[in-house]
């Protein structure tokens, strides 16, 4: 069986640490709004990892401030899209 890491296209921006560099990959390849629970599991799985929900808010803070993902609440729920998403790369 692949590893769905082999499977995903990854870019790296050089203005960015490795995590916030993953999360960004994952909304991309989603192309969808996800919550902080739905992307720290899916970067723990794409990436082989096993990080804290607190440790990927951070990073979506982070890509919050320097516009690379939008925040969006739905009643309750806060969910993430990554700005730029309908582009091809």
């Amino acid at each position: 069986m692949r590893s769905r890491v082999m499977e995903m296209e990854s870019v790296f921006l050089d203005n960015l640490p490795d995590t916030a560099n993953m999360i960004l990959n994952i909304l991309w390849d989603k192309n969808e709004e996800m919550c902080t629970a739905e992307l720290t599991e899916a970067v723990n799985e794409v990436y082989n990892r096993r990080w804290e929900k607190g440790l990927i808010q951070e990073f979506i803070n982070l890509l919050i401030r320097m516009d690379y993902v939008e925040k969006k609440r739905h009643g309750f729920r806060v969910y993430y899209t990554a700005l730029g998403s309908d582009y091809e790369l």
